[in-house]
């Protein structure tokens, strides 16, 4: 866990009335805070310890001179705070101390939901196929904090090799700890991430605004955005429930923008290639309901296709895994790279603006939408 140096004891000290004398602490914490669930008035923060114990969240509007607090009623390693009646738009500063009054975290912060508008628009990062703990993940980690999202989303395959609860502690959250610490993260599953247990260890670790119960699916809005995430691991055939679940979703959604994301690619010139029973199942409803962007994974490549049938497809499966090369170009194909990257979404009312950005920090490619 990252301390706060020595420099900055008496400033923190003096942010936070309620800790002892004593500086951070070794904490045990197998996973630093990170957030999921944010709205324009509420948000989840969770964390683990190695031992059961009793935390505390404190937090308070960025300025503000008094800290609110969430206690947990019992000792526990797992610990969840939700927040809520929060302002919408308003930074808002946290940490997390124990039972002793020695803070375990730094000062974190986060932004609740937004209004969107041309002069104000939303970053958001999305990358897939990323959790190896190669030097490349965190290059391109490195390159994602540098370009300051809002929201990341991720296309699936997550953890690998096979999505077990301590890949997603090494390769995930030990990664990306700086990132889901005061950025929203909203997940896909992919195929790797499915092989324990049918992706338990993920819906055990993540919260999402998930369709009932059921942690494979679900969508949220961010003011004009409707995002949806899918399970390409399940049936997606016609009238299967995700396919229900998605038609009626899709078609209650008013927003200005829809974006999906899921794993499997229904276009893809990439090793593995298209998903071509996509094309006569789910396809259909993106283009029935006028999805503007489809991100999918599972290729190690980048790839950016020309719109087909109204809808934008893109590939973004280099995210820090070993690299594919191309293998049968299809005719739709507007630019392949082999390449580790990520994408950037900026996305204002008039136009969804895309740059894909490799571990250098160097963007390959631009697109508008409009």
């Amino acid at each position: 866990m990252k301390k706060i140096q020595t420099v900055g004891l008496l400033t923190l000290l003096s942010l936070l009335p309620f800790v002892s004398q004593a500086t951070l602490t070794d904490s045990g914490l197998t996973i630093e805070p990170y957030l999921q669930r944010l709205t324009k008035h509420a948000v989840t923060i969770l964390a683990r310890t190695d031992e059961a114990q009793t935390v505390t969240l404190y937090y308070h509007k960025v300025g503000a001179a008094n800290w609110k607090s969430k206690t947990e009623d019992d000792a526990d390693t797992e610990h969840r705070y939700r927040l809520t009646s929060l302002k919408r738009g308003y930074e808002y500063e946290y940490y997390l101390e124990n039972s002793s009054g020695e803070a375990l975290t730094q000062i974190h912060t986060f932004t609740t939901q937004k209004d969107i508008t041309n002069d104000n628009p939303l970053r958001v990062a999305v990358f897939g196929d990323s959790g190896v703990g190669t030097t490349t993940q965190y290059e391109v980690a490195s390159e994602v904090t540098s370009w300051k999202p809002e929201l990341i989303l991720h296309t699936g395959d997550i953890a690998y090799s096979s999505g077990t609860e301590q890949e997603f502690i090494d390769y995930v959250f030990t990664a990306y700890s700086n990132l889901f610490s005061e950025i929203p993260f909203y997940g896909s599953i992919g195929n790797h991430d499915y092989t324990t247990e049918e992706a338990e260890p993920y819906k055990d670790l993540f919260e999402t605004p998930a369709n009932g119960d059921d942690e494979d699916y679900y969508s949220f809005n961010y003011d004009n955005i409707h995002f949806v995430s899918l399970n390409s691991n399940l049936d997606y055939s016609v009238d299967s429930e995700m396919y229900n679940w998605l038609e009626a979703d899709l078609a209650d959604t008013n927003k200005k923008w829809i974006i999906v994301f899921f794993h499997h690619p229904p276009y893809s010139s990439g090793d593995h290639g298209s998903t071509t029973d996509m094309q006569d199942t789910i396809v259909p409803l993106f283009e029935e309901h006028n999805v503007d962007l489809v991100l999918n994974g599972h290729d190690h490549n980048y790839e950016r296709f020309d719109k087909i049938n109204g809808v934008q497809y893109i590939v973004t499966g280099g995210g820090g895994n070993s690299l594919y090369e191309m293998g049968t170009e299809l005719d739709e194909s507007a630019l392949f790279l082999s390449e580790n990257h990520f994408v950037g979404l900026t996305i204002s009312n008039a136009s969804i603006e895309l740059e894909a950005i490799d571990e250098d920090g160097f963007m390959f490619d631009s697109l508008t939408l409009e």
